[in-house]
């Protein structure tokens, strides 16, 4: 019963986590967007970090990536993957290749920030100390969810296939030919994915930076506790 209870209490958090990650990362584009000239998704509310502004309940598609994948991943003791998007306007971008590789990367940029601001109530935790159970200690566990999180979506998008961020933003830097060879890629890119992660190398490309950051997670509590 107790190993159950734990496990409940760490889905919620990774659950949780998901949302509050997700917000950031799609709020980033859409505030990118806007600032560089496409108030498409500010015009459809998506102008926000609210989590919910980017779910659109009657698409289906929507609810799967956004809702139901890292609800499912959670509950079979991952790390939550889904994937969510905000709608951008190339013609209304003020230079629109250099743009969208900017509000691209805006969203990986906002995960990391969120990392980076995860490890302050890490400390501060940390130095206090508290009892298992206590609120504290669940504030400290979601805060490790988030940090978790955050950064696995972060390095999950920077992977240049379509059509995750890092894609757009490899493609401003390419030559013609590159980027006809990306444009023509583009639309099996879900399948590339899926081979990428579960038969190719792409699980060995997020390990990495992780185990730096958790590096950095245990450098900063151990700084903290003194």
């Amino acid at each position: 019963m107790q190993r159950n209870v734990e496990i409940s209490h760490w889905v919620l958090l990774y659950v949780a986590a998901w949302f509050i990650q997700m917000g950031a990362h799609e709020g980033a584009h859409a505030y990118a967007a806007a600032a560089l000239g496409d108030d498409t998704a500010a015009l459809q509310g998506k102008r926000s970090f609210n989590p919910l502004a980017h779910i659109d309940f009657r698409d289906l598609n929507s609810v799967l990536f956004a809702v139901v994948a890292p609800v499912v991943t959670a509950l079979q003791g991952l790390v939550p993957m889904g994937m969510a998007w905000v709608p951008v306007n190339p013609r209304r971008l003020k230079g629109w290749r250099r743009d969208l590789a900017l509000v691209s990367i805006a969203g990986p940029a906002a995960n990391f920030l969120l990392a980076a601001i995860c490890l302050i109530p890490h400390a501060v935790l940390a130095s206090q100390g508290f009892d298992e159970g206590s609120f504290p200690d669940i504030l400290h566990d979601l805060t490790y969810a988030v940090y978790l999180t955050t950064l696995v979506y972060g390095v999950f998008n920077l992977v240049p296939i379509p059509p995750l961020d890092g894609s757009k933003v490899l493609h401003y830097f390419l030559k013609p030919g590159g980027r006809d060879v990306m444009d023509r890629i583009a639309p099996y890119g879900m399948l590339i994915l899926v081979a990428f992660f579960f038969l190719g190398p792409g699980s060995g490309i997020i390990s990495g930076p992780l185990d730096l950051a958790m590096l950095v997670w245990r450098f900063v509590g151990v700084l903290a506790v003194g």
